[in-house]
């Protein structure tokens, strides 16, 4: 699968829909001293709650009540520097594209302004039985507003 959206575009866009300021952790880093890589597809993951909490979806609750979900379809994350232990970084969704129950978004991860790390993933929109449905009307609207 290529990526959704150009790795150039990710890095220089200018809309934001939502934003992270976080802290490298200690249990967040590798032998190696950096980043462990499946952390900045959870850091992605973070970001992406907080848009739908932007959004004004009650995701907890939707969740218990089995209402909605929106798994995981794809993700992907490309490493242009390193993060070590204690970095502040900027964690940004600033690219989505919504179809019928699907949504696919870009992510960055910035350090003193500068991009570390970009990715993409795609969520399918489910209901409690798990047939997709439609991305919800509050998103869709989030979106469309910043667009």
């Amino acid at each position: 699968m290529s990526s959704a959206f150009a790795q150039a575009d990710i890095i220089e866009s200018t809309t934001v829909f939502a934003s992270e300021s976080r802290s490298v952790r200690f249990q967040d880093v590798d032998a190696a001293r950096t980043i462990y890589f499946p952390r900045v597809l959870e850091y992605f993951g973070d970001v992406y709650l907080a848009l739908l909490v932007k959004a004004g979806l009650d995701v907890p609750g939707m969740l218990m009540r089995n209402e909605m979900a929106a798994p995981l379809a794809h993700a992907e994350a490309d490493f242009l520097a390193p993060l070590f232990f204690g970095d502040a970084v900027e964690v940004e969704l600033v690219k989505a594209r919504l179809g019928r129950s699907s949504a696919t978004f870009g992510h960055r991860i910035k350090k003193a302004g500068v991009v570390t790390s970009t990715g993409t993933t795609v969520h399918i929109f489910v209901d409690g039985a798990f047939k997709p449905m439609p991305v919800p009307a509050a998103l869709r609207a989030l979106v469309d507003a910043a667009l």
